[in-house]
């Protein structure tokens, strides 16, 4: 039988302070009772606070397997969101929800839900939080980014705007709304206001958003201040160090902005190699190349290789752009990610600026770098390629590159041009509302079709997105629309790029509108055809 004046006593020094002290009567206790499912609850909960949540952890996941109740399994799962463990969080509070229940639970799986990406289940334990508890803050904060991440964006403005009228001080709505301002109205200032009410408030995460919000306002000085201010918070958090380290990269600041934007979340390819490069380390005989990020930065980054001079090269690529590479750098071993040896030294190929010391001054081969047969295209007239849509990068980032097919209306309907439509992820559905446009994009099979297709165009136009690096690499003439908040690569340019000769910029001027710069577009193409 357990002393239960002990265990009281326990937490009362908890209480105190006494760790020292508590952790003793816990351990005593647990010597002449090793397998009491409750005694070793209570003991992991010792620990959840005193903020040791691996340990916390170790014990509640025994006490769980000797017999799973609703507090030992919610403790649990608690203490794996602690340790950002969201994966496990997940898993341990579906569970914890089939023996009981209550909001603390369904925010943490909701939040958990979100974080590892599983928007389906995240809006669905969201919409269910909110039916069992339509007055409690969280609940309406993550019904909102439900909404929003379903794409009804005025509905998730409406239900922030009324719970904001019955508490001013909900901090996560006031964030909510930041974000939403955004989205649908591409406000940064008002979004900015948003945040700065929530950080005022205390939301921890405001000062992340101010910061983006004002480097989309072109304020690089005000958007490090809250950068800084975050890391000063959470020192460690990934996301914070990589976008400052892009704010400096946007300004040119080439050593300042990689030291950052080098630590980003690589986490995904952490099981490919068990000896990736570092900044002290020299570049091996033998190197493997991992391509990360998008097919763009592939694109992009790829110009690189020849610069790593006579070693042995292996590059892990997916599959739609290991053909047109392997055609391109014949001498070099383009393989699938599992392919790679783990043993070999490795880097990442949105890295290899930085490993190699070639900054901004020195970008190579602005002319092309890319060579893919022409497709037999024919076509009296001007023949241009299209693309509206960007990939997802994340809904902040595709909303802001997209531009609506329906604004491209007077392009398409010049007499004295074809238009070829090279977006294949086509959720606008443009393909299908506009027949005057020929669909090449349905039958590329890899991006040595995009490429033969656009070596036979005369012009592309296009949103940025992987087509618009890829015409640039292939010295093909084109058009780049860039949003008047762009990704740090294109610096601030707004006529020209040092990446791409080829490419002629068109950067967006409103906040909102599209036409002028859509307008100049057509006017250039009457003038030249």
């Amino acid at each position: 039988m357990i002393d239960i004046e002990l265990i009281q006593k326990a937490i009362k020094l908890t209480q105190d302070g006494k760790f020292q002290d508590a952790k003793e009567i816990y351990e005593n206790l647990l010597k002449e009772n090793p397998n009491d499912s409750n005694l070793l609850s209570v003991f992991g909960l010792f620990y959840v606070n005193i903020g040791d949540y691996d340990k916390a952890c170790e014990i509640l996941r025994k006490a769980n397997d000797i017999n799973e109740t609703f507090g030992t399994i919610s403790a649990l799962g608690f203490a794996e969101f602690e340790r950002g463990n969201y994966k496990d969080c997940a898993t341990v509070l579906e569970r914890a929800l089939r023996l009981g229940e209550n909001p603390d639970i369904y925010n943490k799986l909701v939040l958990s839900l979100f974080e590892i990406h599983n928007y389906q289940k995240a809006v669905e334990y969201a919409d269910k939080m909110y039916e069992l508890y339509p007055d409690d803050v969280r609940a309406i904060a993550n019904k909102v980014k439900s909404l929003t991440h379903s794409g009804k964006l005025i509905e998730a403005e409406k239900l922030c705007v009324e719970a904001l009228k019955k508490d001013k001080e909900a901090a996560s709505l006031w964030f909510h709304l930041g974000f939403l301002k955004e989205l649908i109205y591409c406000n940064d200032k008002q979004a900015k206001e948003c945040y700065q009410i929530a950080a005022n408030l205390g939301n921890p995460q405001a000062d992340y958003n101010i910061a983006v919000s004002s480097q989309k306002l072109g304020d690089f000085e005000e958007a490090e201040k809250h950068y800084k201010v975050m890391l000063k918070r959470f020192p460690n958090d990934v996301n914070t160090i990589t976008s400052l380290g892009m704010c400096y990269l946007t300004q040119k600041k080439f050593k300042e902005g990689y030291d950052l934007f080098f630590k980003r979340n690589k986490s995904k390819f952490k099981d490919l190699s068990n000896n990736f490069w570092k900044p002290e380390d020299k570049l091996e005989d033998e190197i493997n190349i991992i391509c990360d990020q998008g097919y763009g930065d592939h694109i992009m980054f790829v110009r690189y290789l020849p610069f790593l001079k006579n070693r042995k090269i292996n590059v892990g690529s997916r599959d739609a752009l290991r053909e047109l590479f392997a055609k391109n750098y014949s001498e070099i071993n383009f393989v699938s990610y599992e392919e790679l040896n783990p043993n070999v030294q490795t880097v990442f190929i949105t890295d290899l600026a930085y490993v190699l010391g070639m900054d901004f001054d020195n970008i190579p081969y602005s002319e092309g770098y890319l060579n893919a047969g022409t497709a037999n295209i024919e076509n009296a007239k001007t023949k241009v390629g299209f693309c509206w849509e960007a990939g997802s990068a994340g809904i902040r980032t595709m909303i802001n590159r997209t531009i609506n097919i329906k604004f491209f209306e007077k392009m398409l309907n010049l007499d004295n041009i074809q238009v070829y439509s090279f977006q294949v992820d086509d959720t606008l559905n443009g393909n299908e509302r506009y027949s005057q446009m020929i669909n090449l994009a349905k039958d590329f099979k890899n991006f040595s079709d995009t490429a033969s297709a656009l070596k036979a165009m005369d012009l592309v136009v296009t949103v940025d997105t992987s087509v618009a690096h890829l015409a640039g690499a292939l010295g093909v003439k084109t058009f780049l629309l860039l949003p008047y908040a762009t990704d740090w690569r294109w610096f601030r340019d707004t006529k020209k790029t040092p990446w791409y000769d080829s490419i002629e910029i068109f950067k967006q001027q409103d906040h909102i509108s599209w036409e002028r710069e859509i307008d100049e577009i057509v006017e250039k193409i009457c003038k030249e055809n």
